[in-house]
Parts: C-alpha cells; sequence; structure tokens
C-alpha cells in the first residue's frame, strides 16, 4: 500500500494544509511575476501531492460513510464507544490563520489559550527563515521554548502565541510585502497589519513577520556581539522585567535546643527597562517589489544594525535612554601593575579576586588586542595561563568555540571576544572583565520589531529630486543591566 493511503484522516488533513501554506508562500513570493523553473517545478509537484492526499482523504470519508451508513441498521454492527485521542501541540484544521475559528468555553478559559498555542506552534513548524544565520532546527526550538507549554498562567506565551499566528499567516506576510512596496493595500490588509501592530503597543508602523524579527529570532554574530552567547537573555511582552537578588543566605552550626539565629537575606528587587533602539534602512523601489530576496536582505541588515549597536550598549551603556552595560555596572574593579602594560600576576590577580560563588560559571570577555597582550605574556606555557596556548581560531577549532569564544580557556575559562571593550593600554582603562554572566547580567528583549516607511528618499546633491529609493525606519525595545556587581571584576590599568 502506498505510503500517503496509510495516513489517517488528521495526518491527511495537516499535511494538506502544510502543503497549501508552502504553496500560497510561493504564490506569495513571486506575486505578478513568472516562477524560475526550479520554483514552478515546486509548486505543481505541491499542487500533485495536494491533489493526491484530497483524493485519498476523500476516499476515506466516503468509505466511513458507507460503514455508518451500514451502521444505522439495528443488529448490523456491534457499537464499541472508543476512546477519542488528541496529539498535543497540534492546531488541526486547515486554516491554523483564522482567528474566527479559535476554540472559546465561558467555562474553562484555558481551552482558547491551549488552541492558540496549538497554532503558535503549527506556524513555527511550518515557517522558513531567510535569515542566513539561522539554523532552522535551532531556532524552531528556540521560538518553542519561548511560546512555553500552552498550559495557561503565562501572560508571555499567550501574547508571543498571537504574535506568531498574526504576523506568520501568508496573508499578513503578502499585506506587509505590498506595504514596503508602496501598493495600495485592501481595507483587509489595512487592518491585518494594524492588529498585529497593537501586539507592540506602538503608535505607527508595522509589526515585522516574526520569521524576520531580530528580537525573536537568535541569529547574532557571537565575535561582534558576544553578550548574548553568555547572558542570561529572556524575552518579555511588557515594558519592564522585575526580579529578586540576594547576596545569599548564612547557614550556621547551633547546639541543641539553642534558639536558631535569624539568617533572612536581604532581597533586592533589581528592574530592567526596555529601552527604544532606531535603525534606519534606505532600499531600491525595484528590490522592494522582489519580497523574496528583499526579505532576507532586510533581515540582515537589521541584525547587523542591531548587532553593532547592542554589541556597545551592553558593554558600555549609561542606562538612561538606553541598556545598562556591563563595564558601567561592574563597579568592583583590579587595578593592574601598571598604567600601560599588563604582567602575569595581573591575570591571576583579577581572577582570584573574583569571589569563590562567582568564579565556577565565570568567563572573561575581552578586546582581542587585550587577549593578543595575554598571549605574549605566556609563549611557552609555564604560567600556565591559557589552556590550549596561542590557539586562534581556526577550522581546527570546535564548532562549540563559534559562539564568539577566542578558541582557548583563560585560566580554565572560556574566553569570548568583545570588540566593543577597550583595547587601548594608556591609565584608568577599563581592558577586561571576568564574571558569571549566565546569572548576574540580564538581557531583556521586548518582543517585536516595528516598521515604518519613507515613500520616497530625496538626495541633496541632485537638486533634493526623488533618488529612487524609500527607507525604513525601524524600531525595537531592548535592556540589559548588571543585576550584582560583585559577580564581576573589572581588570583596570594603573
Amino acid at each position: 500500500m502506498d505510503a500517503v493511503e496509510r495516513r489517517t484522516k488528521d495526518e491527511l488533513a495537516t499535511e494538506i494544509a502544510d502543503l497549501k501554506t508552502r504553496r500560497q508562500e510561493l504564490n506569495d513570493e513571486y506575486a505578478g511575476q513568472r516562477f524560475s523553473d526550479e520554483k514552478r517545478s515546486e509548486f505543481n509537484q505541491l499542487t500533485a501531492d495536494i491533489k493526491d492526499r484530497e483524493e485519498t482523504l476523500g476516499e476515506l470519508e466516503r468509505r466511513e460513510a458507507l460503514i455508518a451508513e451500514g451502521a444505522r441498521h439495528e443488529g448490523a454492527v456491534e457499537r464499541v464507544e472508543m476512546p477519542q485521542f488528541h496529539r498535543g501541540g497540534v492546531a488541526r484544521g486547515e486554516d491554523i490563520w483564522d482567528l474566527g475559528t479559535v476554540k472559546r468555553s465561558w467555562d474553562d478559559p484555558s481551552v482558547e489559550e491551549r488552541d492558540m498555542h496549538d497554532r503558535a506552534l503549527r506556524a513555527v513548524e511550518s515557517a522558513r527563515f531567510p535569515h542566513t544565520r539561522a539554523d532552522r532546527e535551532d531556532v524552531q526550538e528556540h521560538l518553542e521554548r519561548l511560546l512555553g507549554d500552552g498550559e495557561g498562567g503565562d501572560r508571555r506565551g499567550k501574547e508571543v502565541a498571537l504574535h506568531f499566528v498574526r504576523t506568520g499567516a501568508p496573508a499578513y506576510r503578502a499585506a506587509f510585502s505590498k506595504y514596503l512596496a508602496g501598493a495600495p493595500l485592501s481595507e483587509r490588509e489595512h487592518g491585518m497589519l494594524y492588529r498585529a501592530a497593537s501586539l507592540t503597543t506602538t503608535a505607527g508602523g508595522f509589526a515585522v513577520p516574526f520569521v524576520l524579527d531580530p528580537t525573536v529570532i537568535p541569529t547574532s554574530s557571537g565575535a561582534i556581539n558576544p553578550y548574548r552567547a553568555v547572558s542570561n537573555v529572556i524575552q518579555i511582552s511588557v515594558d519592564e522585567w522585575r526580579g529578586v537578588s540576594s547576596d545569599g543566605i548564612t547557614a550556621a552550626f547551633q547546639a541543641e535546643a539553642a534558639a536558631t539565629t535569624d539568617n533572612a537575606p536581604t532581597l533586592a528587587q533589581p528592574t530592567v527597562s526596555t529601552e527604544m533602539a532606531r535603525a534606519f534602512v534606505p532600499f531600491s523601489i525595484e528590490i522592494g517589489q522582489d519580497w523574496g530576496s528583499f526579505a532576507s536582505e532586510m533581515a540582515a541588515m537589521m541584525q547587523d544594525a542591531k548587532d553593532v549597536l547592542e554589541a556597545t550598549k551592553f558593554a558600555l551603556g549609561s542606562g538612561t535612554n538606553e541598556p545598562f552595560g556591563v563595564i558601567t555596572g561592574a563597579t568592583t574593579v583590579f587595578t593592574a601593575s601598571n598604567t600601560n602594560s599588563l604582567v602575569v600576576a595581573d591575570i591571576y590577580g583579577v581572577h582570584n579576586a573574583l569571589g569563590p560563588r562567582f568564579r565556577q560559571n565565570a568567563v572573561w570577555t575581552l578586546n582581542n588586542a587585550v587577549a593578543d597582550r595575554i598571549r605574549q605574556l605566556d609563549t611557552s606555557g609555564g604560567a600556565n595561563l591559557w589552556v590550549q596556548n596561542l590557539q586562534l581560531r581556526s577550522a581546527a577549532v570546535p564548532e562549540s568555540f563559534t559562539d564568539g569564544r577566542m578558541g582557548a580557556d583563560l585560566l580554565g575559562k572560556g574566553v569570548y571576544e568583545a570588540t566593543a571593550q577597550s583595547g587601548t593600554f594608556t591609565t584608568g582603562q577599563l581592558i577586561g572583565v571576568i564574571g558569571d554572566y549566565s546569572r548576574y547580567f540580564k538581557i531583556v528583549d521586548r518582543i517585536g520589531l516595528n516598521i515604518e516607511t519613507i515613500p520616497h528618499i530625496f538626495g541633496a546633491g541632485q537638486g533634493n529630486l526623488p533618488t529612487g529609493q524609500r527607507g525604513l525606519f525601524a524600531y525595537w525595545r531592548v535592556g540589559s543591566k548588571v543585576l550584582h556587581r560583585t559577580a564581576f571584576r573589572t581588570l583596570k590599568l594603573a
């Protein structure tokens, strides 16, 4: 029996929906254009596969109808009540994007949450990501973590699910591409764009489809912006993250029947506000009309601009209208012996100055110029500074180092290149940080990147005449903060 013929009705319906979604994506991508030979072949194959599965599904339904007809004759069959099974995490039905069909119950509000969660999972499963640096499986796992388990009580998970379903719909992506190209929009398309934009509670602008959104797709370049690779990164749907931190509880031994001492910790409530970042991307009218190439181009340009800006602010940001950088917040310093050089004792000194409870998960962030100076301190390996001493990143370095690690450990701790940190050897320079980023440096993304278009760009050197370009004004919200300053030590030149 053919593999398709062995499918259940539910499996066939799911496959048909997925195939139709992909066919619609191809049609949207080449709207008003001829297919390339490769895409035409794919489109025809999708159509044939849909027809094949619909015929098989129709045969199964006709067969069940005949059985049901026979069952109506008394005594024709012995009725057995079969349990009804539902495979969690998968929304049934062909149109997962139609929010008018979301299941609701007055008695149980979680019914709606679970259905929206299932639809969002389907949206993630069927998504294709044009980011050149995005690994499909890794991105899908990340997005599923953002959604949570769909069991209710997670405000972020509910809003993320709605964001994915609204901005992931083929019709939404088609409307978004028409908006960027300056093409007329129908009333329905305007409504779709505004409803999706309302999720980010911003005035004006339209939400970027989630498959292009750098606030939810992890694609950053570790060598440029290592902080996301080593820090505690979360996504929220509100303006501010609030947490709890303390210096820890002190335990003690005491005599039998003696009154216990009060070892309650002093609790602090750190907050991280999300500040607005902005970017402007000019593009030609021609590329705006070609959604297939523009999607990947826009994603790459936005991600690069975002990485460069955040790498600087996560390191040096003041915390006023911008993230609070690690150099700004890690105010506990270890001062080196000299004003313009390093010695081996400085490296051991700053490492030892970090508290024991923070050393276990600690990593270094250094400018490459500082790392090179440290390499020159220990060319023979006698000081045991570097594991795999002087080894630079190369094809021989394990794949796990491609997140920004420099190819070797320093005193047994990972080392990450941070281009925004100082590499200048002069008096008072802060040239390196060691600390527990994974628990005590918080990066908070507010989900949703919005875009507004500038219809025409005018050239100042050409009599202020149009240049045949449009512009994208993009904005997003992000914050960062050191939650516990003693979890870090900053190396300072004397």
